[in-house]
């Protein structure tokens, strides 16, 4: 009887955690789906309805995945979120892993490791539209050998973290130039930079993006709507012969509108996609 109650308290036991992971799973597929930020509150009540939890079981695995660097919470015009954290290794799309400087990972074939320190600049992966521009830069140097039979150039539009100008480079752009308004985002992409050893191939300036003129391979522009109108014209002036384009900062009904700006720019797009109703495209000259 005593063997048949310990087999019967591990059977349970063992149920217990694999419900526990469960949990665990539904709660990141639940934060990662979600099209907006979730508070606490609103996480909580989705996931307590959804497993018929306590609320304090379920502000215990919350807080297990907070403790684990799994989540986080983030502070934004007086509201708390919680978020995918990205103060550990992060994967963001298929070959780009995002990793703070001291966090230690061992790369997978293939993988194009970009370091970035935490800071008050854009650009750190926490964003869909940061996740959305590599992912972009990631199908258009990937799938075009432009990159092996010339030296090529970048252009970044309001770098902010420098972040995608350092994952293009990455993939094989030979230099680049990430400009930026904020003084704060020029220090930190400067950093950024420095920590990814790259400071022959990046240069990070303040220069407005309507002085620069010379031709690009890439251009980069993780900007709002109104902005990516606006320029362009300016854009398409600086796009070289075969040219690629990424845009991001896009919400997901202002696509078709932009598209269509760009067209009449001669541009194509080659690849578009969205994530918590924002999108990213890359255009083609």
């Amino acid at each position: 009887m005593y063997f048949h109650g310990k087999e019967r308290t591990l059977t349970m036991t063992l149920a217990n955690v694999k419900n526990v992971k469960t949990i665990r799973k539904n709660v990141l597929k639940t934060v990662l789906e979600s099209k907006k930020r979730l508070t606490p509150i609103a996480l909580e009540n989705k996931i307590s309805q959804k497993f018929a939890l306590k609320r304090k079981q379920t502000k215990s695995v919350i807080r297990d995945l907070v403790a684990q660097q799994e989540l986080t919470y983030t502070y934004q015009y007086g509201c708390t979120f919680l978020e995918q954290s990205f103060n550990k290794p992060v994967r963001v799309s298929t070959y780009v892993v995002l990793k703070p400087p001291e966090s230690d990972y061992p790369p997978k074939s293939g993988d194009v490791v970009v370091e970035i320190r935490p800071g008050a600049s854009f650009g750190t992966g926490q964003h869909p539209t940061t996740r959305l521009a590599i992912r972009g830069i990631e199908y258009a140097l990937t799938r075009s050998d432009f990159i092996k039979h010339q030296e090529t150039c970048l252009f970044d539009i309001g770098t902010g973290s420098g972040v995608l100008a350092i994952a293009a480079v990455r993939f094989g752009i030979t230099k680049g130039i990430g400009t930026d308004t904020d003084p704060c985002s020029i220090s930190e992409a400067k950093e950024n930079v420095k920590i990814n050893g790259l400071e022959d191939q990046i240069i990070i300036c303040d220069e407005p993006a309507e002085n620069i003129r010379k031709s690009f391979s890439l251009i980069i522009a993780n900007l709002r709507y109104p902005t990516l109108k606006q320029l362009s014209l300016h854009i398409s002036e600086l796009t070289g012969k075969n040219g690629f384009v990424i845009l991001s900062g896009i919400k997901a009904d202002e696509l078709a509108d932009l598209l269509n700006v760009y067209r009449i720019r001669h541009f194509e797009c080659q690849w578009k996609e969205t994530e918590k109703d924002w999108a990213g495209v890359v255009l083609k000259k």
